[in-house]
């Protein structure tokens, strides 16, 4: 485990900003199967700066070499999926690859989903510190004397369009609730129909992933020794989730407040 992650770490320190596509080239759709979300989750989740490629910041926009671009490589067979995730610097040099992630389950986004979560477990080995690049400015890169102000590309909302079976889907307010401290799960306000969103759940490894269809948000709910009590970790907060007669219970902290969020299943 050491000898893999020390030379990846010296490699990648080099780079400040990892770079997901919205649409991989292995796939004809946006998003499909959940791929970009999941892998910019993932990136994050282990420490690494990520941003999507049509929503880089203007130092990344002024030096590409600044930055990683991270392709799927997908090596599907006809008895099981296969992908690794690729990292090339700004010239297309291949800098860093995962190991294979594999699953066998024949639904699709299922199958890719459990794929990418082992491929990426090689990320998870690595500390990752940003020590100043060691390339030199792309010839391509903007010319900083004379450009001033840079506007980003705004962050599009991904729209999947799979004609893979359906997903369960999942409903919750548009935004948290605050509550005091003390208070009753009876006592909190509940969301009218026409506040709630619907998410997508797809089931993982270690137990649920939901998804917003229209924002970049995403839940991960994880199995803990406790049958009645999940993980709830997005990219930015860590909380608890429990079920509850129509769905999920989520709970976490922002600054001293508990917020209560409820996830209703579908046709419930």
């Amino acid at each position: 485990m050491g000898l893999f992650a020390f030379p990846a770490q010296a490699q990648l320190d080099n780079y400040k900003y990892f770079v997901v596509p919205k649409r991989f080239d292995a796939f004809k759709e946006i998003n499909q199967y959940q791929s970009s979300t999941l892998v910019k989750f993932l990136l994050t989740k282990y420490g690494f700066e990520t941003v999507y490629a049509d929503a880089i910041p203007e130092e990344l926009f002024l030096d590409k070499c600044l930055g990683l671009n991270s392709q799927l490589e997908d090596n599907s067979t006809y008895l099981q999926t296969v992908v690794a995730i690729v990292f090339n610097d700004c010239r297309g040099q291949e800098v860093f690859r995962t190991q294979e992630g594999r699953s066998k389950s024949k639904e699709f986004k299922e199958a890719y989903s459990d794929a990418i979560q082992e491929a990426m477990q090689s990320m998870a080995l690595i500390t990752h510190n940003y020590q100043g690049s060691a390339q030199q400015p792309y010839e391509g890169a903007a010319d900083t004397a004379t450009k001033k102000t840079v506007d980003t590309i705004p962050e599009a909302d991904v729209e999947v369009a799979s004609t893979e079976p359906e997903v369960m889907a999942v409903a919750s307010e548009a935004e948290p609730l605050a509550i005091e401290v003390g208070k009753t799960v009876s006592e909190e306000v509940k969301p009218s129909e026409s506040n709630v969103v619907y998410w997508e759940q797809l089931v993982s490894n270690s137990g649920f992933i939901l998804t917003h269809p229209e924002k970049e948000v995403t839940w991960v709910i994880m199995k803990t020794s406790s049958k009645e009590v999940f993980m709830a970790v997005s990219t930015t907060i860590q909380g608890v989730a429990f079920k509850v007669k129509k769905g999920w219970r989520l709970e976490y902290y922002l600054g001293d407040v508990l917020q209560v969020e409820h996830l209703q299943l579908g046709d419930q």
